[in-house]
C-alpha cells in the first residue's frame, strides 16, 4: 500500500504537523508513506518530496499569486491569512510520486501549490482530510472571519466550481464532529459522504511532569495559580480573544498568573488588564513545550470556530485540564467537571466561572491521570490504524 500525502506550507503550520505525525506513524506500521510539499526547508529525508518547478512555472506561479493577492486585498478585510483560493498551482498527475502511489491523501493544498483543477484529473482513490472549513467554502478557512464575502457572488461561483471538481469521487474526512457537521450542512458537501477521524498527536512527545519541576526549568517563581493561553493570530474573531481579555479584566488577579505562548501580536492589551503575566513567545522545542503545559494549573482554549486545535490536546496529554466553550471540537472530548470545564455561552462571566472552578476543583497531580487518559485514543498510532482501515476499504472497493 503506497500513500502520497499532499500538504503545502511551512512545517510550523497545524496542517503540516498533523500530516507529518500521521505519516511517521504509518511508516512505523509498515505503510509506504510519502509527503509531497512545496517548502524546501521541510525536506528531511527521502519520504518527503519537494515539488520542483522549472523557471517558467515559477514565474507563472508568482504571477498567479500576485493576482490572488490583489483579489484578496480588494475584496477582503484582515486577517487575510485565513483565506485562499487555490485556483492556481501545479498539476500533480504528471509527477512520478503520483504515478507510483495507490492512494492520494490530501491534507492542505496551500496557495500556489496544487490547483483545484489538478484534483479533477486524479484517476486514483482520493482521501481528503479536512483540517479547516476551506474544502467547502468560497475560500475562507473559517467562515466567521469573512461572513459578508461568503454570502456573496464570488464565493458562490467558487463553491459551484468546487462541486464540479469533487464529483463524488473523493472520500472526505473531518478531524472533528464539529467540522463534519459544518461540512454536511454546506452547499458543497451536502451530497457527499463525510467521515470523522480525529486529528492526531504524538503522545510520546508529552510526559506528565510535576508542576514544581516544570516551573524550575522555566525559571518561573510564583505561588499563584497559573492560567496558560496559547495565542496564534488572536485578532481573528474566531479565536474568542476579546472574550478572554474581558474575562481577565474581571477575574480576581490576586489569585492568578497568566502564562502566554505562541505568535502574540501585542502585550499592551494584557498590560491594560492589570494581570500579572509572562509571555514565552513562540515555543517550538518539544521538551520546553512539555514544561510549559506541565507548569500550568489549567489551559484556556477560547476558539469559537476551530476544526480541532491541537494545543488543548497537548495540554491534556500533560495531564493539565482545559477550559473551553461549548459546541466546539474541544468540547467533544472533555468530560465536564472531570478533566476540564465546558463553558455555556460566549461571555466572560461564564468563562471566569470555568477558570475558577477548574483551578480550585481539579488537582491535576492527584487525579489518577484522568485528564491524560481522555486523549489516549488521539495518539498517532491509534489514528494511523483508522486510516489504514480506510485505505484498505477504499482500495478493496476499487478492485470490485
Amino acid at each position: 500500500m503506497k500513500v502520497l500525502h499532499i500538504v503545502g506550507g511551512s512545517s510550523n503550520s497545524g496542517a503540516y504537523k498533523g500530516t507529518e505525525i500521521l505519516h511517521n506513524a504509518l511508516l512505523k506500521l509498515n505503510i509506504e508513506s510519502k509527503i509531497l510539499n512545496n517548502n524546501p526547508s521541510n525536506i528531511k529525508n527521502k519520504e518527503i518530496i519537494f515539488l520542483k518547478m522549472n523557471f517558467f512555472r515559477r514565474i507563472l506561479n508568482r504571477f498567479f499569486m500576485i493576482i490572488e493577492k490583489i483579489l484578496k486585498t480588494f475584496f477582503l478585510h484582515t486577517p487575510r491569512s485565513t483565506f485562499s483560493l487555490c485556483l492556481f498551482g501545479n498539476d500533480i498527475t504528471k509527477l512520478d510520486a503520483y504515478k507510483n502511489a495507490d492512494i492520494i491523501h490530501i491534507h492542505w493544498l496551500g496557495e500556489g501549490f496544487i490547483s483545484l483543477k489538478s484534483i479533477s484529473k486524479i484517476k486514483k482513490p482520493v482521501i481528503w482530510t479536512m483540517r479547516d472549513m476551506w474544502p467547502f467554502t468560497g475560500g475562507s478557512h473559517y467562515t466567521i472571519d469573512f461572513k459578508n464575502y461568503e454570502n456573496g457572488l464570488i464565493s458562490k461561483i467558487i463553491k459551484n466550481y468546487k462541486k464540479k471538481v469533487y464529483q463524488n469521487k473523493i472520500q472526505f474526512v473531518a478531524i472533528s464532529n464539529w467540522l463534519k457537521l459544518k461540512a454536511i450542512e454546506s452547499d458543497v458537501l451536502k451530497d457527499q459522504e463525510v467521515l470523522k477521524i480525529y486529528n492526531n498527536i504524538k503522545l510520546d512527545d508529552f510526559k506528565i511532569i510535576k508542576k514544581d519541576f516544570a516551573l524550575f526549568n522555566l525559571n518561573i517563581k510564583t505561588k499563584k495559580k497559573i492560567i496558560l493561553y496559547g495565542a496564534i493570530n488572536p485578532q481573528s474573531t474566531r479565536k474568542g480573544w476579546e472574550i478572554f481579555v474581558e474575562a481577565i479584566r474581571k477575574i480576581d488577579k490576586s489569585k492568578y498568573l497568566l502564562l502566554i505562548f505562541g505568535k502574540f501580536w501585542s502585550e499592551d492589551v494584557l498590560k491594560s488588564t492589570g494581570i500579572e503575566f509572562k509571555s514565552l513567545g513562540f515555543v517550538n522545542d518539544k521538551r520546553t513545550l512539555n514544561f510549559v503545559y506541565s507548569c500550568a494549573d489549567l489551559f484556556v482554549f477560547t476558539s469559537i470556530q476551530e476544526a480541532f486545535g491541537k494545543t488543548w490536546a497537548e495540554s491534556m496529554a500533560c495531564n493539565t485540564p482545559v477550559v473551553c466553550f461549548k459546541n466546539t471540537a474541544c468540547a467533544e472530548i472533555i468530560d465536564h467537571k472531570i478533566n476540564g470545564y465546558v463553558v455555556e455561552g460566549l461571555n466572560p462571566e461564564n468563562l471566569i466561572k470555568g477558570i475558577d472552578w477548574t483551578a480550585n476543583k481539579i488537582n491535576k497531580e492527584n487525579n489518577d491521570n484522568k485528564v491524560r487518559d481522555k486523549i489516549i485514543d488521539l495518539d498517532s498510532k491509534v489514528i494511523a490504524k483508522e486510516y489504514i482501515n480506510l485505505y484498505s476499504k477504499i482500495l478493496k472497493k476499487k478492485t470490485i
